[in-house]
C-alpha cells in the first residue's frame, strides 16, 4: 500500500510540474506578444516624429520663402509708386 501512495504522490508531482511548465510557457508567449506590440508602437511613434519634423521643416522653409517674396513685392510696389509720382509731376 505504501508503494501505491508513493506512486500516486510522485505522479501528482509530475502533473503539477507539467502544469507549471505549461503556465510558464503561456506567460512567456504573452510577454513576447506584449513586447512585440510595444516595439511596434515605438516604431510608429518614431515614424510620426520624423514626419512631423519634416512637415515643420518644410513649413518653416515655405515661411521663409514667402516672407522673402513679400519683401520683394513690397519693394517693387514702392518703386512703382515712386515712378508713378515722378511721371505725374508737372514738367518744368
Amino acid at each position: 500500500m505504501d508503494k501505491n501512495k508513493n506512486f500516486l504522490f510522485h505522479e501528482n508531482q509530475n502533473g503539477q510540474n507539467h502544469q507549471t511548465d505549461s503556465q510558464s510557457a503561456k506567460l512567456a508567449v504573452i510577454a513576447g506578444a506584449i513586447t512585440t506590440l510595444g516595439d511596434v508602437l515605438a516604431t510608429m511613434a518614431s515614424v510620426l516624429a520624423i514626419e512631423e519634423a519634416r512637415q515643420e521643416q518644410s513649413e518653416n522653409g515655405n515661411n521663409g520663402n514667402s516672407k522673402n517674396m513679400q519683401k520683394q513685392l513690397d519693394y517693387l510696389t514702392s518703386e512703382m509708386e515712386k515712378i508713378k509720382k515722378h511721371l505725374n509731376l508737372p514738367r518744368r
